[in-house]
């Protein structure tokens, strides 16, 4: 366990602020995962910060979508949503993962409030048209991109002393639902909220110069080094989609971004609480340079 007397720096710089943690579903296929990950959020609610738990639930969903006999068609990193998929998103993450992610850290201590993006209007999207990939132009179905955020039902539940738990689909202000990527949903948040912080937990150990390479781990990355890197090719699929999140966060205003690994069951408490960390933290400007205004950006879609 990381010493409390070398921690005590970085609580004290982060009591009292929002962090925004959005964690795949890979993490949380298995309950020795979900449990662990709930003991280290839950850790971080008593050591004073005020977590915002965003999750997704990508390889749940496939098996539901194959369960109800349709094959999963992903491009670039992003699901093609036909009414049967959105049934197993819906399903998946609102039905199930939500649940029990919300009893799990309320078990480890701290109490969570499971919340579909779709409830009360917190994330509200329109359709996506079809548009061009690396396939040529594809229509994704009932994906939306994000047009209106509202954080404040999360910021009810966070002067109560709740942890909020939020999951895909968002609402299409008409009644209806479209999929929307959980981590440009988190970084949506993560700006409405005025967070210190969005970490992104994932199933690689952070970002990686070369993705073949699971020692290429890069520790620190400003946002200009980041988008060479998907120049470069060095970012595929899930992480490309992750890039774009991580991009609206810094120039929304979100001071920094972790992303870092699920496997690791202290990953999370050694990257917020240790100078050393477990992952990447990207920042807007290159450490030591001066910090720029943080850009106005309409909100993108996954």
């Amino acid at each position: 366990m990381i010493e409390l007397v070398t921690a005590a720096p970085h609580i004290r710089l982060q009591r009292g602020r929002i962090l925004v943690v959005k964690v795949g579903g890979s993490c949380l296929e298995r309950r020795k995962d979900l449990e662990a990950f709930a003991a280290q959020v839950a850790t971080v609610h008593a050591l004073g910060a005020l977590p915002v738990l965003v999750h997704g639930g990508g390889p749940q969903a496939d098996q539901l979508q194959r369960a109800l006999g349709e094959e999963v068609r992903k491009v670039d990193g992003r699901r093609v949503t036909t009414p049967i998929a959105m049934r197993a998103v819906r399903m998946s993450m609102a039905g199930e993962i939500n649940g029990e992610v919300a009893a799990a850290l309320t078990a480890a201590g701290a109490p969570a409030v499971g919340l579909c993006a779709a409830s009360a209007g917190i994330a509200v999207a329109r359709r996506r048209a079809p548009m061009q990939t690396t396939q040529g132009v594809v229509d994704f179905g009932d994906v939306g991109d994000l047009v209106s955020v509202d954080a404040s039902p999360l910021r009810a539940l966070l002067d109560n002393g709740d942890v909020p738990v939020v999951c895909p689909p968002a609402g299409d202000g008409l009644g209806g639902f479209l999929n929307v990527n959980a981590d440009v949903l988190a970084a949506e948040l993560a700006i409405a909220l005025g967070a210190a912080k969005l970490v992104l937990v994932t199933g690689a150990a952070g970002v990686l110069k070369d993705p073949a390479n699971p020692r290429s781990l890069l520790s620190v990355l400003s946002l200009e080094e980041l988008r060479e890197l998907r120049k470069a090719g060095s970012l595929r699929d899930g992480m490309l989609v992750k890039a774009a999140a991580i991009e609206r966060a810094l120039t929304g205003g979100v001071e920094r971004v972790h992303v870092l690994g699920g496997a690791d069951p202290q990953a999370l408490l050694v990257e917020l609480y240790t100078n050393h960390g477990a992952g990447t933290m990207i920042t807007r400007e290159p450490q030591g340079a001066p910090a720029a205004a943080p850009a106005a950006a309409a909100i993108a879609g996954a």
